[in-house]
């Protein structure tokens, strides 16, 4: 009786991520969710990426050999800290099984305007961002197929 209850349990709190998202919007929500109120901690990502995106991460951990690889900030919120608010996800706009994205929002208050671009993988995962300000704009897959500065 005890590992029914136990098993029940563990089936209730699996994460969210473990799921496939038919709708775009749905999976970033599922991203946002991990940066915003009461949450201190982003989500585990990688089940929101694309196996593309996910082995340009793997590539530049190995590369860097435990030091800063390729990225030293959070590209979903432009940063290394956070404090996101007001966020706005935008009506996707689908073709030919990827999906285009706008997001909005502040971290801390500084406004953010990020692009998505979702693939479908048996469900819809990030395969890009790119976002930034006047001072510094960035493209995620520019920088992890570019060489380890």
């Amino acid at each position: 009786m005890r590992l029914l209850i136990v098993v029940a349990a563990l089936l209730l709190v699996q994460p969210a991520f473990a799921q496939s998202y038919s709708d775009p919007k749905a999976l970033l929500e599922a991203l946002y969710a991990g940066y915003m109120p009461p949450n201190d901690f982003p989500p585990d990502e990688t089940a929101l990426q694309s196996e593309r995106l996910n082995g340009l991460f793997e590539k530049d951990q190995q590369e860097a050999n435990g030091e800063i690889g390729r990225i030293d900030f959070g590209p979903y919120i432009n940063g290394q800290d956070y404090q996101v608010s007001d966020l706005v996800i935008g009506e996707p706009y689908i073709a030919g099984g990827k999906a285009v994205v706008k997001v909005t929002f502040r971290n801390f208050d500084t406004p953010q305007e990020l692009g998505f671009l979702l693939v479908n993988e048996d469900g819809w995962k990030i395969d890009d961002v790119w976002g930034g300000s006047a001072d510094y704009s960035y493209d995620l897959l520019d920088i992890l197929q570019s060489p380890l500065p």
